[in-house]
């Protein structure tokens, strides 16, 4: 399998970038896995394999543990405030316990929601699996208190779940958002209707129920990283038959198969003919070339940020209009976990772009000897430059070809077999011209 590599951070003390694949318990310090672990007593977030490491560790944790103990704290005390209000014709004895589904329609309750708000954003960051199962716990809880969701908690929910492997549940709540929560007519306010009641969609379906002009871009990245995930465990699963099948028995390959799988949706994969995979995978790779459309219509920087995203991680934009670079800032703050954390799809991604980049090369350097572009204010520019942009651009236009490297265990990759074919038959066409 040919697979590109990924750039080295720029910025290496982000929150964002931690051990690839799925989350699990290990040492805060050396990165042990196990059940021995030790959780701080501080935090509740990060664990440990021994004392000595907790120890060693203390100086880098220490600010961020304290800030979390504090996190909790305010919001203990915003709670207490809460269900033991004076009542007034304002404020209810017990919001909780009265107001479920309208929270933040009450002064009194903001503060609380704000403080469960900034617990949850933190503890989210540092990437720990309690740290993200308690975090993604607070949000759907708040969204339980306040359906309204003034807080726009909705954004964060998707990429969270894909961080946990609940993968049908990031696709059932994505898709009722982005169906029934479109009506105009639903009834926020109205605490019979049915909320969240998706359950089991079909995440082979086509995603024309996504495909609005101006969608939201956390819940389009969030479908588009969900149909490249199971991509990836399908290359994954063609490459372990073509490898394994004359090798072994069935009966072991196909536990092979199971290990190189990371969506528990990916299971049902194993039992398919390689046919079916193949077309299988062409649906997943044609939904993720509409999702493209769609998020670049949402926001055309979105897809920048994440092949280069330490430029965008170490600061959160205090405020941003829909296709900004603002936005797209604040979408990797909430989502890059998740692309980092999927093994295959950034490689993926970055395949496409260098695939893309080298296909333009020639392309570039006759644009460049002309006299519209030498006109042109960005003239300047460096070959080198241009050429990222154009093969950012032209990216998705190449996955296909990204998809057939990945899958290929030939010495050449298809990619660059192709690109001989194509200028080949254009030489041969120059030449009978």
């Amino acid at each position: 399998m040919h697979s590109s590599r990924l750039p080295q951070s720029d910025n290496p003390n982000t929150n964002f970038k931690g051990p690839r694949g799925s989350l699990q318990h290990l040492c805060g310090q050396c990165g042990t896995t196990g059940s021995k672990l030790s959780l701080c007593t501080g935090c509740s977030v990060v664990k440990y394999c021994c004392r000595e490491h907790q120890v060693q560790h203390r100086p880098q944790h220490k600010s961020t543990c304290n800030k979390i103990k504090k996190c909790r704290t305010k919001l203990a005390r915003e709670d207490g405030l809460v269900r033991n209000a004076t009542p007034d014709f304002m404020t209810p004895a017990n919001a909780f316990e009265t107001n479920v589904g309208h929270f933040y329609g009450l002064l009194n309750t903001r503060d609380y929601m704000r403080a469960r708000f900034d617990l949850a954003d933190t503890i989210r960051k540092l990437g720990t699996l309690n740290g993200v199962r308690e975090a993604l716990d607070h949000l759907q809880d708040m969204l339980r208190l306040c359906r309204g969701d003034n807080m726009g908690v909705r954004d964060l929910i998707p990429a969270m779940m894909l961080q946990l492997d609940q993968d049908q549940e990031c696709y059932d709540f994505v898709k009722w958002y982005e169906t029934e929560g479109q009506r105009s007519d639903y009834d926020w306010g109205d605490m019979d209707l049915p909320f969240l009641n998706v359950k089991n969609a079909n995440v082979l379906e086509g995603v024309e129920f996504i495909d609005r002009k101006y969608g939201g871009v956390h819940h389009v990245s969030a479908v588009m990283l969900l149909k490249l995930k199971l991509l990836v465990d399908i290359q994954n699963i063609k490459l372990s038959r073509r490898v394994l099948v004359d090798k072994m028995p069935p009966e072991l390959w196909r536990h092979v198969e199971l290990a190189v799988i990371r969506s528990p949706l990916s299971e049902r994969f194993r039992n398919q003919t390689s046919r079916r995979l193949v077309a299988i995978e062409e649906t997943l790779r044609r939904h993720v070339m509409q999702l493209a459309r769609t998020l670049d219509n949402t926001n055309e920087h979105f897809i920048y940020g994440v092949l280069y995203a330490d430029k965008y991680l170490s600061t959160r934009p205090g405020m941003y209009s829909p296709g900004s670079i603002e936005e797209m800032q604040l979408g990797l703050q909430y989502s890059f976990a998740a692309w980092w954390q999927t093994e295959g799809v950034l490689e993926l991604l970055h395949s496409a772009r260098t695939i893309a980049g080298k296909d333009s090369a020639d392309e570039i350097d006759g644009m460049m000897g002309t006299s519209t572009f030498q006109s042109n204010d960005g003239s300047s520019r460096a070959k080198e430059e241009l050429l990222e942009d154009v093969s950012i651009n032209r990216l998705w236009g190449y996955l296909d070809w990204a998809v057939e490297d990945a899958g290929s265990l030939n010495a050449e990759r298809p990619s660059d077999a192709h690109m001989k074919r194509l200028r080949s038959l254009i030489y041969s066409e120059d030449e009978d011209e």
